[in-house]
């Protein structure tokens, strides 16, 4: 079998074909991870307003759906912070919560509800949050600050040169953290994990559309620059998705 045709089998369902089904955590009794990491004391936490709290926006559903497109050309326009609160809001936040930790609802699907990732950003040109790297909070819909040190030359270099994600307001960098699936799907986990973040993808993709703005998705990011922006060890959490998105 060539190299390419066994990256292939990791595209196939693995669900009925464990030689060695491994007992996970959770049927051990292991309590589940934390759907969040806690921020850091000292860190600058900023309220993001709900989508509830102020008008909401009109959509054609059909022209939504059907005129998408990956947007690399950017205006020099700031998002508001309300249009980054129901990007957020829409793809990421927790709404509510099963169990002790078993299981969080959020708008986009998780496969077992474990929605094993966190969403990290570096934000410029959005009104009312200073420039910086941020890690959203989805338990309290807030930014926890990460450093207020924003190197556009840095973030440019973490997407392998694609100049454009320097122009964005806002740029994703969706991080996994396995061991939240791990601990209900072990070996299966990782197929599944790849899944998810389409999910959350597609909503960041559309939400921004609906506030005006358009969104990139990159597979082709420098592993260890885009890990290091956030502190991130590249072994428990590590940075899988980037997507940097833009006023038109």
């Amino acid at each position: 079998m060539s190299f390419i045709q066994e990256q292939r089998q990791f595209l196939k369902s693995n669900f009925n074909s464990s030689k060695t089904p491994t007992t996970s955590d959770q049927v051990k009794g292991v309590k589940a991870p934390p759907l969040q990491a806690p921020p850091k004391d000292g860190h600058l936490i900023i309220d993001l307003p709900r989508v509830k709290e102020h008008t909401p926006y009109e959509i054609d559903v059909y022209k939504l759906l059907t005129e998408r497109r990956s947007l690399r050309k950017y205006s020099s326009q700031a998002m508001k912070i309300e249009e980054l609160s129901f990007i957020l809001e829409t793809s990421c936040m927790i709404q509510k919560i099963l169990g002790d930790n078993i299981a969080s609802f959020r708008p986009a699907p998780s496969g077992g509800a474990r929605h094993p990732f966190e969403t990290f950003l570096s934000i410029q040109r959005v009104e009312g949050i200073p420039e910086g790297y941020y890690r959203y909070l989805p338990l309290t819909h807030q930014l926890e600050q990460l450093c207020e040190a924003l190197n556009t030359n840095t973030v440019i270099a973490s997407v392998n040169g694609q100049s454009f994600a320097g122009d964005a307001n806002v740029v994703f960098y969706l991080a996994v953290v396995p061991y939240r699936a791990e601990w209900r799907y072990v070996e299966k986990s990782h197929k599944v994990i790849l899944l998810d973040l389409g999910h959350v993808a597609q909503n960041i993709c559309l939400s921004a559309e609906i506030v005006g703005a358009g969104a990139c998705p990159i597979a082709s990011y420098d592993q260890n620059l885009a890990d290091d922006l956030f502190e991130l060890d590249g072994e428990e959490a590590y940075v899988t998705y980037v997507l940097p998105v833009g006023k038109k």
